[in-house]
């Protein structure tokens, strides 16, 4: 990817660094969701499901191809109070926070799987999102 998703991520922050960029506060607490009595991977997951979402999320565990989905999709998993106070936290729209969370979560969902599995505890999300965005690392063949 050689740091394509912080790039485009950037653009749509208004030219942040996605690395340096608010956004993986804000990718950590997307990744820290709850949902009834599951939190984490599994939740987030869980709230794609409900949506009628579940082929796209499961596309992003899973080894294959990943299933794209769209910013009006990713409202009708997050609330409107979610998305508008992570966009406050990136200093961004909703509008453009729908955008990068409908861009950044098929590749991170699919780094944290990386044996088509969910893994039995996601270690260090900082690094993991950090290394993303900046491109370096490991990636899923897809």
């Amino acid at each position: 990817m050689s740091g394509f998703l912080g790039q485009v991520l950037g653009g749509l922050m208004g030219g942040q660094q996605a690395q340096s960029s608010p956004l993986i506060g804000v990718l950590q607490q997307v990744l820290s969701t709850r949902d009834g009595n599951a939190t984490g991977l599994p939740a987030l997951l869980a709230r794609f499901q409900a949506a009628g979402l579940g082929n796209q999320a499961q596309s992003w565990v899973s080894s294959g191809e990943n299933l794209p989905v769209s910013s009006d999709q990713v409202s009708h998993v997050f609330s409107p109070d979610e998305i508008a106070g992570w966009a406050s936290q990136a200093g961004t729209t909703p509008e453009a926070m729908r955008q990068v969370l409908s861009q950044a979560l098929p590749h991170v969902v699919d780094r944290l799987t990386p044996a088509g599995q969910m893994p039995a505890h996601t270690a260090d999300l900082s690094g993991i999102l950090t290394s993303l965005l900046a491109g370096s690392g490991p990636t899923r063949q897809t």
